[in-house]
């Protein structure tokens, strides 16, 4: 099959280092436009005389298709070509460490784009998590409630204040795929980024009446807004289907920051909050879809 490969070229092309040339270069490089055909070549040998420049031909086919050739991939694998994979999901989560003293579970949405290689499983990006929450353990609102829970507002009545959580985080990330069966980016992914986190606590105001002492250029007295450099942690299943119709991701998460408060007043306490090393810790799983963006195309080749 080599020689018959190699007499075909050297029959159509004429000159032996250009055949190497393109050779090589239709199996490691992909083209930038298809090429396909039937050619038509002779199979070659020394003739009996062994002179070596003499030759008996005999004739033969070889049908080929080439679609965008791309560097030693199986037959009809789509998938290793170089990609931008753009991620957005959902996930649940709750808190740990000294931010159990403040929120307790909620929910939260992130997004991300990273880059891979041609061939490889690790991808290079940035990620965003966007954490809210309706449970609130640290009421920072106590001092201005009435015995009975309610905070009045302007209209003489109560007001609807509500504490909500909130959290962001946003930083670099470097991940890893260990591939499971013979889909080389489809596997368990181990993924970590170096970022930095902030959570505050949100005073959703009552729509129909303000409270005095929540007035917008009050409430940051308030909020309690706390940041530092965090750790993010995920492990979870990756599919990047070989036809790119079908990529998600789901598994689990942590986040562990070294936040100190950024406020230089807290109001509920009349003072600075200690300015302290708080160990902050989030927990959660989250499932997303992944839409990749490839540069190039797979290759498939026919023969007969």
């Amino acid at each position: 099959m080599i020689r018959l490969l190699f007499c075909t070229l050297f029959y159509c092309l004429g000159w032996l280092p250009l055949t190497v040339v393109w050779s090589v270069a239709m199996v490691n490089y992909a083209l930038p436009f298809p090429v396909g055909g039937v050619m038509t070549a002779e199979l070659c040998a020394p003739n009996k005389y062994g002179t070596g420049w003499m030759l008996a031909c005999k004739r033969a086919e070889i049908t080929f298709s080439y679609n965008a050739l791309r560097a030693q991939s199986p037959a009809g694998e789509k998938n290793l070509d170089r990609a931008f994979l753009l991620q957005a999901g959902y996930g649940v989560h709750t808190a740990a460490g000294d931010l159990s003293d403040r929120f307790d579970g909620g929910f939260a949405v992130d997004g991300g784009v990273a880059y891979t290689p041609a061939r490889s499983n690790w991808q290079f990006g940035v990620r965003a998590h966007f954490g809210f929450g309706n449970t609130v353990e640290d009421d920072v609102l106590a001092d201005l409630r009435t015995r009975d829970g309610f905070l009045i507002g302007n209209q003489r009545t109560p007001a609807n204040v509500q504490l909500r959580q909130r959290y962001l985080f946003v930083g670099p990330s470097v991940g890893y795929t260990l591939s499971i069966g013979d889909n080389q980016r489809s596997g368990v992914l181990l993924r970590t980024a170096l970022g930095y986190l902030r959570h505050w606590i949100h005073v959703q105001a009552d729509p129909s009446q303000g409270v005095q002492p929540l007035l917008p250029e009050r409430i940051a007295g308030y909020d309690r807004l706390t940041g530092g450099p965090s750790l993010h942690q995920f492990v979870g299943y990756q599919l990047l289907s070989r036809n790119r119709s079908v990529n998600f991701y789901i598994g689990v998460e942590a986040l562990l920051a070294f936040t100190r408060p950024l406020r230089a007043f807290d109001v509920p306490t009349g003072t600075p909050l200690p300015d302290a090393t708080r160990n902050d810790i989030i927990l959660g799983a989250r499932a997303g879809i992944i839409v990749p963006i490839y540069a190039g195309e797979g290759r498939e080749i026919y023969y007969r």
